[in-house]
């Protein structure tokens, strides 16, 4: 890959919910809060595989991206591993909750509301340059502007999959999903039509 290129590909963000609220105040709680979400961080690494990349660590989210066009996949092949990995982040990550919750004694605010995490995915299709700054291979454009605006939305629910329109054409998943339309409108990017899946009603 050269220093700077654009790539067609799919983006996504796995966002831990709730993380907010076991950050408190004493020094165990924060402890221990950050061990939790490293561990769920974790498990939803080791989910990742070739065509999905993790491009960075963003706090307590994971941003990871598909290049539809590299050549090493067929794109109906990326098309359907990323649809299957996008359902096991779900499934791994409530494995995970309830193995955490199993293995500890400790009654601190932290450890006492593991369960109350969630996870949020966020998936777009579209484009991106990719660029090298020292060691890190960094992406930009307005595709990967409009993914991180998904963050901040008027779903009310706080575990979900949210595709953009064009990543609801893009991927294709195990079965077909019961989604509910929606649409957010960010400054400068316009009305964004998305796809809501609630894995956990």
């Amino acid at each position: 890959m050269s220093r700077e290129s654009t790539h067609k590909v799919t983006l996504i963000i796995a966002d831990i919910s709730g993380y907010t609220k076991l950050m408190v105040s004493s020094d165990i709680e924060i402890i221990h809060s950050q061990h939790i979400i490293s561990e769920l961080i974790q498990t939803l690494i080791k989910e990742v595989e070739i065509p999905l990349e993790i491009s960075k660590l963003e706090g307590d989210a994971l941003f990871l991206f598909a290049r539809k066009d590299s050549g090493l996949f067929h794109l109906d092949e990326i098309r359907r591993i990323t649809g299957e990995k996008l359902i096991q982040f779900f499934e791994v990550f409530h494995d995970k909750l309830q193995e955490l919750t199993s293995h500890t004694s400790c009654t601190c605010g932290a450890c006492s509301n593991i369960l109350a995490l969630r996870l949020k995915v966020f998936a777009h299709s579209g484009n991106a340059l990719f660029y090298k700054i020292h060691q890190f291979n960094e992406l930009s454009g307005v595709d990967v502007i409009l993914i991180h605006r998904l963050l901040k939305n008027s779903e009310a629910t706080n575990e979900y999959l949210m595709l953009t329109e064009q990543a609801h054409m893009d991927i294709e998943f195990p079965c077909k999903l019961p989604v509910i339309e929606g649409c957010e409108s960010y400054e400068h990017l316009g009305d964004i039509k998305t796809f809501i899946y609630k894995p956990y009603k």
